[in-house]
């Protein structure tokens, strides 16, 4: 499946997603409308509906994040009740045998503690990622997007770019970077190649390569030699021009796929 030609059609596809027949669908909405039903507003953000948009639900292979715009403390209430545990950007990480779910008050995003963004509703949102493709959610109850009018051309355009440039962890946000090029043979803006440029180096790539290992069952960063090889890379006017055999092979092992990108 393509890139969603419209808004109103990739609210579809959120929507269709959510109400898919299955134990693993079922039990996503019952945590949606069971355990969250005290909160009037809530939205889906990160990897679901960002890969919906992307690819289809072919393209979603992650966790779901969400936000609630709700009371500080009553979103603390639940997560004790859920027996959740802190993350490390101010929510809170809950997982079932089906699902793993991250989840975080509106105020307490990273962005809004931070000062570095306004944020005082759902709509406010994009304004808050690194990533320009991460700028986008579909609010539950209103069963509605929030994204900028060129988030899907930016997306059919295979182009990838930094949307706020303050962030908590540039070395994952590096990773992000090298994992969704590569993969997803996306090219980066001028922004995104810059911060590639400042801060991936020999000390970086050591530890963006470990930190891969251990999180994916498909790590890429290991088929390159060094910082200079991946840099070259990612940064090429075409994607094949600069890898290196190693990296071609493992690019199109069978099953390779960006799990939790």
């Amino acid at each position: 499946m393509c890139v969603a030609a419209s808004i109103p059609l990739l609210k579809n596809r959120v929507y269709r997603y959510l109400k898919e027949p299955g134990s693993s669908h079922k039990a996503l909405r019952e945590f949606l409308n069971i355990e969250l039903q005290d909160f009037d507003n809530i939205a889906i953000v990160g990897g679901l509906v960002r890969d919906l948009a992307r690819r289809g639900k072919v393209g979603f292979q992650s966790d779901i994040d969400i936000v609630i715009d709700g009371d500080v403390g009553k979103v603390r209430e639940l997560a004790r009740r859920l027996n959740a545990k802190p993350n490390r950007f101010g929510g809170f990480g809950w997982k079932s045998d089906r699902w793993k779910i991250d989840f975080w008050a509106l105020q307490a995003t990273w962005a809004a503690t931070s000062g570095h963004v306004l944020v005082s509703q759902l709509s406010d949102i994009p304004k808050t990622t690194f990533f320009d493709c991460d700028a986008v959610c579909y609010d539950y109850r209103a069963k509605t997007i929030h994204a900028s009018p060129d988030y899907l051309p930016r997306l059919r355009a295979r182009t990838i770019d930094i949307n706020l440039r303050p962030n908590p962890s540039v070395e994952g946000n590096l990773l992000r970077a090298a994992r969704r090029i590569l993969l997803w043979g996306f090219r980066p803006g001028q922004a995104l190649r810059t911060f590639i440029d400042d801060h991936l180096n020999e000390v970086s790539f050591r530890s963006i390569a470990d930190t891969e290992a251990g999180l994916f069952q498909n790590p890429i960063t290991q088929a390159f030699k060094g910082s200079a090889e991946l840099k070259a890379a990612l940064l090429a006017d075409r994607l094949t021009s600069s890898l290196n055999t190693a990296a071609n092979e493992q690019l199109i092992l069978p099953g390779l796929r960006d799990l939790r990108t």
